[in-house]
């Protein structure tokens, strides 16, 4: 088996236009799987981190096909800005650890204490998340590592409230503008 690794790379945009990027990987054995097992993998993936996240797809690369949707903005709720991110971490079989950035995670995913992540198996969002990224697709592609390793644990998530992000030349969409005045 000869095992091939394609990147999924997908940026979401939140309330106030801030972008955030992510970068899976989707593995597959090259003579038994095709482009569209990928693309397969990789939209159920994608559709998977939509149900996390306050924040709109905005672009996709590599895997599912590239594209470019209609400029939106995210949601204003709880964690509204992409810099607020869900930290889910997963383990390899040796025990390689690595963590997805979720931006603007939605509160319906958190225990009450609204930073950490239910992981009893009751949360839809989650649950489609991990089995996305643990679990492999009918066809056997599978999310891996750059290296081409299953995840095969998920340990569980937390909310990373980080520092908002200093750009002083770009426009920044606010909720108080005027019609005519920068919309």
């Amino acid at each position: 088996m000869a095992l091939i690794v394609e990147p999924v790379h997908l940026s979401y945009r939140d309330a106030k236009g801030w972008i955030g990027r992510l970068t899976f990987y989707v593995s597959g054995d090259t003579g038994s799987n095709t482009l569209d097992d990928f693309n397969s993998c990789a939209a159920t993936l994608k559709t998977a981190v939509d149900g996390l996240t306050n924040a709109i797809i905005q672009s996709t690369g590599g895997l599912p096909s590239p594209a470019i949707y209609t400029l939106q903005y995210g949601t204003n709720a709880e964690y509204p800005a992409e810099w607020m991110k869900c930290v889910m971490t997963f383990s390899t079989a040796q025990n390689e650890i690595h963590r997805f950035k979720i931006p603007a995670p939605k509160i319906a995913i958190m225990e009450s204490d609204g930073i950490t992540v239910i992981n009893d198996g009751t949360s839809s969002p989650v649950v489609a998340f991990v089995n996305a990224v643990k679990n492999a697709d009918p066809s056997g592609t599978f999310v891996s590592t750059k290296s081409g390793e299953a995840y095969t644990h998920f340990e569980g998530g937390i909310v990373r409230l980080g520092r908002q992000p200093r750009r002083f030349n770009e426009r920044v969409k606010s909720s108080h503008l005027v019609a005519g005045e920068g919309e």
